[in-house]
């Protein structure tokens, strides 16, 4: 529960404001009454509340006011860093989790330096089997959205280098819903569609959700981008058919159980240029993939302490055909299978000077089988990889102050402690040790410190795929500053080292008392890291200069091949700080009692405005006062907020804008070696070098069905010193994307005389509004033929229309 400290004057004016709130609704008729009275009442307390309860913490001339919380929000003692209620969720337009995940990638991603992966995610405080569970569930069903910095991880098990999203679900939903979508890019010749109908279902004892769908794509040939007519396709035609269902139920007051089953398949077609010279007779490359993953959990309670099991795995499969100009066919085959579960105890252990000592341990498996086998002009290249790795996790969470114990003044402060213990089958014992404290100065105002030091093994691919050798492969060369066709060499390196990784991070969030709605977070982060293990990087001369062993020059020094299977890098080392603000507010809401008001969530029961609930998942469970995400399933208070889809709603504005300044970026190949500044005119990667700034802003508004929503990214460019053929100018790039949509349930004058339209929504999407490119050049201010617009983004701008359809 959140709770606020007023002045007993305030109590004063609060208690004569309720009676003047009082008086009209004992006016109103007594059905009216009863219905408001229903809704009202909490689904999960566990014993009624008197007007005394609200004033139960007197301390001298100040009182405690307890705010209602949703229940399945995180009891954590590190504040949210973004929050997103029913209106903010629905200004995204969005249709599902997944969307709505990538649409929040501005706030949930991590400054750890270690990729942009998907954030951790929770359901109502608990941890899930995997994402697939909640992949396509509908936003209308979300009843909240929070966002926790890294650290918060560590309290349900995992390793602190992504941020945290828990998902709080309504307790009672219904959608019976189909959407259909198509879009083209504005220079034309590709169409892609995509059908997707769905199920879900919230209740008491559980949810269930099934999806399916097929999308189409036609294939984008280099002709129809000005880039020639040779044959030659820059993206392929593709057809992908999935199904995908997940079923949760409660199987008692503290325990459910979970499990999600997907299998997708994917048909491609591509043109790998003329046969035999004959433009009109490509050659081609044909592919199939499939997929077949599965997950599942059970959690529950063990006295005070929260405990989950999950276990999964997974099947991908792939063959490809490649024509060559002798009439025979190149085959491909490969197939993997990843498999693991873990189980995850926490809970407190007992209670220290300024509060309870929590533990969470967690225990996991994991293991992955890779096979393939290459057939290329009678000669078969096979690999057969594996690797089992058993793992230890835990971490210790202590508050060394708290004013509410009496102990000390300056807010609360508490220390997580975690480490890790790893053992590859293949590789060698890794270790993983970390420490953060977290100061909530106030109740608006918290600072985080934390140090993580890591062992990381490469893939197994990285270590032990087979060679692959691939002629006429398109590549500028630095040296000579030519686009050139060579022969690559492709696979694993037995001889790579493991990667050590020190992360530093300091963290400031506020979110000012006086401008509510508005959430700044300033956060500094250096990662260092010893032993990288990489893909070849971009041959430029400093590279060359640093593998000479794997170029291959003819007698005139022109490139014609090249080793490119990973490497170690000695010593890589960045900072950057990153800060924005994430901002929005609610207008014109419904009165309370009025329209939407007074249920949970703000809104009716059921998507299409069925009865109220009749309770929550898990209603009855007790929350753990051991550890973060105590609360149970889905009961809990509406206080006149905007209703479900279809339902009467009120507005919502939002903006967020995060500006991330890259500090440092170096690296150091291997001793002896000048170290590469990759924000000054070095490289590892064909997309130039370090870039050292990143804007991302997003907002929007929604008000009575109409919604508008605009992002846009700037990133600066770089130079990549290219020695005596000249540099390579990668020019900066701006993007933006808007999105237009209609929810015609809102629009009751349009559905009064277009009745199927209700329960409808219609989405304009535009991304890449300007047909924006990023122009890269050399020394002569010519665009190299592999760096021409055409390749480095084919589609360009792309206007999609998508309509979905609720029962």
């Amino acid at each position: 529960m959140k709770q606020y400290r007023l002045s007993l004057s305030t109590r004063a004016i609060l208690l004569a404001a309720g009676a003047s709130l009082a008086m009209p609704a004992m006016a109103e008729d007594e059905g009216a009454a009863a219905t408001a009275a229903v809704a009202d009442q909490p689904a999960a307390d566990p014993a009624p509340s008197t007007a005394d309860d609200d004033y139960d913490d007197l301390d001298g001339d100040e009182i405690v006011v307890t705010a209602p919380r949703l229940a399945g929000q995180l009891e954590t003692d590190i504040a949210a860093e973004a929050e997103l209620d029913e209106a903010a969720i629905a200004s995204y337009g969005v249709s599902n989790v997944a969307d709505l995940i990538t649409a929040l990638a501005p706030q949930t991603r991590s400054g750890r330096g270690r990729g942009s992966g998907r954030p951790v995610i929770l359901v109502n405080g608990r941890r899930i089997g995997g994402f697939g569970e909640v992949r396509n569930l509908p936003p209308e069903a979300i009843a909240k959205v929070e966002i926790f910095p890294e650290e918060v991880a560590l309290q349900y098990g995992y390793s602190a280098d992504e941020r945290v999203v828990n998902l709080v679900l309504k307790p009672n939903f219904r959608q019976l819903a189909i959407e259909a979508e198509g879009g083209i890019p504005t220079q034309g010749g590709r169409f892609q569609s995509e059908i997707e109908p769905s199920f879900v279902a919230i209740g008491q004892n559980g949810r269930v959700n099934l999806n399916g769908g097929w999308e189409h794509s036609t294939m984008l040939l280099e002709r129809e981008r000005d880039l020639g007519d040779t044959g030659r396709s820059l993206l392929p035609e593709t057809d992908t058919y999935s199904i995908d269902g997940t079923i949760q139920r409660s199987l008692d007051k503290v325990t459910d159980a979970s499990l999600n089953i997907r299998f997708d398949q994917t048909d491609s077609l591509s043109f790998l240029g003329p046969r035999n010279g004959d433009v009109d007779d490509p050659l081609t490359r044909d592919s199939r993939s499939t997929n077949l993953t599965s997950t599942a959990s059970v959690n529950g309670m063990l006295g005070d302490w929260r405990w989950s099991l999950s276990g999964n795995y997974a099947d991908a499969d792939q063959r490809t055909f490649t024509d060559r100009d002798s009439g025979a066919r190149d085959r491909f085959d490969s197939s993997q299978q990843t498999f693991g579960g873990s189980g995850n105890l926490s809970g407190t252990v007992t209670e220290g000077w300024a509060g309870p000592i929590r533990l969470s341990m967690t225990g996991s498996y994991s293991g992955i089988r890779y096979d393939s086998r290459s057939e290329r002009s009678g000669a078969v290249t096979t690999s057969d990889l594996g690797r089992d790795l058993p793992s230890v996790f835990g971490s210790l969470t202590m508050p060394l102050l708290d004013p509410d114990y009496h102990v000390g003044k300056i807010g609360t402060v508490s220390l997580t402690l975690s480490g890790q213990a790893a053992n590859p089958s293949d590789f060698q014992s890794l270790t993983s040790w970390g420490a953060n404290l977290n100061w909530g100065i106030t109740r608006n105002f918290s600072l985080i410190a934390s140090f993580n030091n890591d062992e990381a093994a490469p893939g197994i691919q990285q270590l032990g795929a087979a060679p692959l050798v691939t002629p006429a492969v398109t590549y500028y060369d630095f040296a000579t500053g030519q686009t050139v066709q060579i022969t690559t060499t492709t696979g694993g390196n037995p001889f790579l080292r493991a990667e050590q990784r020190r992360d530093l991070k300091l963290g400031l969030n506020w979110s000012p008392p006086m401008v509510e709605g508005l959430n700044v977070s300033v956060n500094y982060n250096r990662n260092k890291s010893y032993d990288t293990a990489n893909s070849f990087p971009l041959l430029t001369p400093e590279i060359e200069a640093a593998f000479p062993d794997r170029v291959t020059r003819d007698a005139n020094g022109a490139l014609v091949a090249l080793d490119q299977r990973p490497v170690n890098f000695d010593r890589t080392e960045n900072s950057q700080i990153r800060w924005g603000f994430n901002f929005g507010k609610s207008f014109g809401q419904p009165a309370q009692g009025g329209p939407g008001a007074g249920r949970p969530g703000g809104g009716a029961a059921r998507g299409e405005g069925g009865p109220p609930p009749g309770g929550a998942p898990g209603a009855e469970r007790p929350r753990s006062s051991g550890g973060p995400g105590g609360g149970g399933g889905g009961g809990f208070r509406g206080r006149g907020g905007p209703g479900l889809f279809g339902q009467p709603q009120g507005g919502r504005w939002q903006v967020s804008l995060y500006h991330t300044i890259k500090l440092t970026d170096t690296v150091l190949i291997r001793p002896g070696v000048p170290e590469l500044d990759l924000l000054n005119g070095s490289a590892t990667g064909n997309g130039g070098g370090s870039n050292r700034n990143l804007v991302e802003l997003d907002g929007g508004v929604f008000y009575k069905g109409l919604g508008a929503r605009v992002s846009a990214k700037y990133d600066s460019g770089s130079t990549v010193i290219g020695g005596s053929a000249g540099d390579l100018k990668f020019g900066d790039l701006a993007t933006f994307n808007l999105r237009f949509f209609v929810d015609f349930s809102q629009k009751p004058e349009i559905t009064k005389n277009l009745p199927f339209l209700k329960g409808s929504r219609l989405r304009l999407s535009v991304d890449n509004l300007f047909d924006a490119q990023r122009r890269i050049t050399d020394a002569n201010g010519l665009v190299p033929i592999n760096y021409q617009p055409g390749y480095t983004d084919p589609l360009g701008r792309y206007v999609e229309l998508e309509w979905r359809k609720s029962f």
